[in-house]
């Protein structure tokens, strides 16, 4: 081996990795903000609605519910092709037969496959159109997600009436979609809609509007102070890193995905 060679990959070595780059791709979800909306809402409705066993082949059903979201995305999107279709057909075997399970541990889970199905069909849509990263695909996906924490409750109730629809269970549910929403807004205002006014308006706007429903909830007692206060410092952020943007101070991505962690911690640490 000559020195120029050394430390090189053979093209050979190259090209088996970036295939298996592809095919993970075609596994593994590559939405790496959306892991974060995947688990805390079913955890946040098994700590405050309280445990059952089968929970955990609920939450699994989710889990591997999500990987086959992905995998149906990507396959839709490329027209059906056959290439694309493992990853759906396993992970659609698993989901079914954990979706099976959970009908079993917990039968009146059904009623929830009624709410959750015009959600699948519109991210389906978007899909077909090569659209997911669209605006309502992501609430749609968002709705969906926070919907995990009334069927946590429900299942904690053992499907009694009302348990699911208790207030708790539902204030919890709409503050999660009003962070993980602005999320989406705040994201857009600093990648793909940085020079969009429109965008910016839309997410001044949400932001603010939940930081004065928090403030609001404070003074009633249902959420804490200090709670409210992280709220403001979310809409105070959705204003000044998208200007520092456009005043050419923009902050990196990496920046951005750090941030995301650090409010998310704080959301979910003082909703309690």
């Amino acid at each position: 081996m000559t020195s120029t060679t050394i430390g090189k990959s053979s093209p050979g070595a190259s090209r088996n990795k970036r295939r298996k780059r592809r095919n993970a791709r075609l596994w593994i979800p590559q939405y790496h903000g959306a892991w974060a909306m995947v688990t805390i809402p079913p955890l946040v409705g098994v700590v405050e609605g309280g445990f059952r066993p089968v929970e955990i082949v609920v939450f699994a059903l989710w889990f591997v519910g999500y990987f086959l979201f992905y995998s149906a995305t990507v396959w839709l999107k490329s027209r059906c092709k056959k290439r694309y279709f493992p990853p759906v057909r396993l992970y659609g075997l698993i989901v079914a037969a954990l979706g099976l399970a959970s009908l079993v541990g917990a039968p009146y889970l059904w009623r929830w496959a009624l709410v959750f199905s015009p959600l699948v069909a519109i991210a389906a849509w978007e899909a077909w159109k090569r659209d997911e990263r669209s605006l309502i695909s992501g609430l749609d996906t968002i709705a969906a997600a926070c919907l995990m924490i009334p069927v946590m409750f429900d299942i904690a109730g053992d499907g009694a009436p009302g348990f699911a629809a208790s207030p708790r269970a539902w204030l919890l549910t709409a503050l999660f979609f009003g962070y993980f929403a602005g999320t989406l807004f705040y994201v857009k205002t600093n990648i793909r809609e940085r020079d969009s006014n429109v965008y910016l308006a839309a997410s001044v706007l949400w932001h603010a509007s939940w930081a004065a429903a928090a403030f609001v909830l404070a003074w009633r007692g249902e959420v804490g102070w200090i709670h409210a206060a992280v709220w403001l410092a979310i809409a105070i952020r959705a204003v000044v890193v998208p200007l520092l943007a456009r005043a050419g101070r923009p902050v990196s991505v990496k920046a951005i995905g750090f941030g995301e962690v650090f409010t998310s911690l704080a959301f979910v640490l003082t909703v309690f």
